[in-house]
C-alpha cells in the first residue's frame, strides 16, 4: 500500500486535535517518486539552519575557511546554550556550527552569518536550486521578521535537499556524510523520531517559531529508508500538536 493524498488527509484529520496546516514529503530512498502534500511557502524557522551548515563545508572545500578557526562569542541571543557563554568564550566554526544543529543555538547561528554572508548563503541555497529557501533575516530578529523580512522555505526544497544529503550529491560524499552525521545527533526529537524505534537513526533538523513546528530528516527504517518532512503552522496549543505531529510520523513510519 502506498501513501496517497487522501490516505494523509485522512492521518491529520485524525490525528490533529486542533486545526492545524500540515504539509508533508515523504521518499524512500529507493525511488525518485515523492509524495507531496500541501507544499507552500512557509517561515522556515531553523531550518535556514541547513544552508548554512552547507555553505561552511562549501567554503571549508574550496579554502575560504577553516573548521579549526575560531571567534569570540558576542552577540548572544536566546535559544542554545551560548547565550549564557561566559565571558572572553571562544568557538571554532565547527563548533559554531554543531551547536547550530544539535542544540539549534542561535547564537551560533548568528556568528555563521557574519563569518559567511548571507549573499554566500542564499548562493548556496540557488546552487542547490533552492527557490523559495531564502535568509532574509538573523536568528531573533523580530523587528526584521514584522517588517516582511522572513526566512522561508518549502517542504518540497527540504525533501530535496535532504534527498542531495542521502546521495552524497549536496557538496560530496565525505562532507555529506560528515554533514549527516552531525544532524543525526540532533536534540529535539519530538516529532521524527518520538514514537518510532528507538534504535532507529534519524538525521533531522527541527524549525520552531511561535505557532510553527517542522520537522525534516532521514529515517533510516530498515530495509527502507526514507525521507520525511512534516511542516506545520497556524498551531496554537504546541503540546498538543507535537503529540500529534509525532504520532502522524509514527502512521508514516508504519506506512514505510
Amino acid at each position: 500500500m502506498e501513501i496517497t493524498k487522501q490516505w494523509m488527509k485522512q492521518r491529520i484529520d485524525q490525528r490533529m486535535t486542533e486545526n492545524v496546516d500540515v504539509s508533508v514529503y515523504v521518499r524512500a530512498l529507493t525511488s525518485n517518486a515523492p509524495f507531496i502534500y500541501n507544499d507552500r511557502l512557509m517561515q522556515a524557522a531553523s531550518l535556514i539552519k541547513l544552508p548554512i551548515m552547507i555553505t561552511a563545508f562549501l567554503q571549508e572545500w574550496r579554502g575560504h575557511l577553516h573548521f579549526a578557526d575560531t571567534y569570540p562569542v558576542r552577540d548572544a541571543v536566546e535559544g542554545g546554550s551560548f547565550y549564557e557563554a561566559s565571558a572572553g568564550k571562544v568557538a571554532s566554526v565547527y563548533e559554531l556550527v554543531f551547536h547550530m544543529i544539535v542544540e539549534s543555538d542561535n547564537t551560533c547561528a548568528n556568528m555563521l552569518m557574519d563569518i559567511l554572508g548571507a549573499e554566500a548563503i542564499n548562493e548556496t541555497a540557488q546552487m542547490l536550486s533552492l527557490e523559495h529557501t531564502v535568509l532574509r533575516r538573523k536568528m531573533m530578529d523580530f523587528a526584521a521578521a514584522s517588517q516582511g523580512r522572513e526566512n522561508t522555505t518549502s517542504v518540497s526544497e527540504m525533501g530535496r535537499l535532504f534527498g542531495m544529503l542521502a546521495s552524497g550529491q549536496c557538496l560530496d560524499e565525505r562532507r555529506d556524510e560528515a554533514m549527516l552525521l552531525i544532524l543525526s545527533q540532533q536534540e529535539d526529537n519530538c516529532i521524527l523520531p518520538a514514537q518510532i524505534p528507538n534504535n532507529i537513526r534519524v538525521e533531522h533538523k527541527t524549525g520552531e517559531l511561535e505557532g510553527v513546528y517542522h520537522d525534516c530528516g532521514i529515517v533510516r527504517k530498515p530495509g527502507n529508508p526514507y525521507i520525511c518532512c512534516i511542516m506545520a503552522d497556524g498551531i496554537t496549543n504546541e503540546p498538543h500538536a507535537l503529540y500529534d505531529l509525532s504520532y502522524l510520523a509514527r502512521d508514516i513510519y508504519e506506512m514505510m
